[in-house]
């Protein structure tokens, strides 16, 4: 009876979920159309298709995104190349997509405060997110080291330098510029890819635990994920629509149309397959962690990309290995003519050189 209950229940269970695995999404951010891909392989059947009930989650300003994945609160997460501070642990922090190939981090400077170019910065306060070595390096390169500027909490919005408390914000060129625009405040863009600092922006992550203990989950997420993204970058207005309607109205419509139209430059889909990671690049940006000092000099990229997890066996040629094998067999059987030949024909030489000495004795 106790069976009986046990296997009605799991039964019921899986009624209730469909058969699907429960798996959760941390965002790095709150609802916006920089997660679009996501939204649309939910909303779409991506995930459900591939047997799994995502979760999207919003960023909490009080936790770290990248944390919560690392302590197992959520399964995979997004991240930027600051991912590289993962690497240190028994458990690392393994890359499955780049989804932005060109991170839209930039300085928005005030033109009120005489800031019309990077080097105006000198002497300057500066509200910068934690970590944000691609800005760090492109001030350095042009001069203007730490020392040179002042810098303070970033509070995450634009407000800092509307009301004069910063000189320069940090922000996300398909994001705050729209505010900026529609507030009428005079402002300059400084960005890192101006001076040959480029790194990655948004990349979809998960622990190497998880590859190693369920790989095909997490290459059914990595797949569907991608799956999503294809959608909804072709299809912009239907998932702007989508967001405003289920997931957040923190943005108006038009502010959401913004950013998806200035998205496809930093993702650049016509040009690179969504979720290339090139190894080299990675190894660039990690250097320029190490020259900052932001990161131990041993801390390497072996063990961060997807492709040190998958398997690398090579299907075998089966058609060749049959042409090999039938012309083998042939080339074996014409030997064994030619040598069953020459087996017969040196035995009736001996048994004629019997006969010949026999006669010969006769004489």
């Amino acid at each position: 009876m106790f069976i009986l209950l046990l296997i009605s229940g799991q039964l019921f269970a899986q009624k209730e979920t469909g058969g699907l695995r429960k798996v959760t999404l941390q965002l790095k951010w709150k609802h916006q159309f920089q997660f679009a891909g996501y939204y649309a392989a939910v909303e779409k059947g991506f995930y459900r298709r591939a047997g799994l009930d995502v979760q999207l989650k919003e960023a909490e300003l009080s936790r770290d995104p990248k944390l919560e994945v690392m302590n197992g609160n959520a399964e995979f997460g997004i991240a930027t190349s600051d991912i590289l501070f993962l690497q240190e642990g028994e458990i690392n922090a393994v890359v499955l997509a780049a989804i932005f190939q060109h991170s839209p981090q930039i300085l928005l400077a005030s033109q009120k405060a005489g800031v019309n170019n990077v080097h105006r910065l000198s002497g300057k306060t500066i509200a910068m997110e934690p970590n944000a070595a691609d800005l760090i390096a492109y001030l350095s390169d042009e001069g203007i080291t730490p020392d040179k500027y002042a810098t303070v909490p970033h509070e995450f919005g634009i407000t800092q330098l509307t009301d004069n408390t910063a000189d320069a914000i940090s922000a996300y060129a398909t994001d705050e510029p729209y505010l900026l625009e529609k507030s009428g405040f005079s402002y300059t863009i400084l960005s890192p890819l101006s001076g040959g600092i480029d790194f990655y922006g948004d990349v979809l992550f998960t622990t190497s635990r998880m590859i190693e203990n369920q790989p095909e989950l997490v290459e059914s997420f990595r797949k569907a994920s991608l799956e999503g993204w294809k959608y909804a970058l072709s299809n912009k207005s239907e998932i702007i629509d989508l967001i405003l309607e289920k997931y957040s109205k923190r943005h108006s419509k038009e502010h959401l149309e913004f950013e998806a139209s200035k998205t496809d430059r930093y993702i650049v889909p016509e040009i690179i397959e969504i979720g290339y990671s090139n190894p080299g690049r990675w190894e660039s940006i990690l250097s320029i962690y190490k020259r900052l000092g932001k990161i131990n000099q041993h801390v390497s990229t072996e063990r961060m990309l997807y492709s040190h997890y998958q398997k690398t066996d090579t299907p075998l040629p089966w058609g060749l290995i049959s042409v090999y094998s039938l012309l083998t067999f042939a080339v074996a059987g014409v030997a064994y003519f030619f040598y069953s030949v020459s087996r017969r024909l040196k035995k009736e030489i001996r048994e004629k050189e019997i006969i010949r000495l026999s006669l010969m004795d006769a004489k």
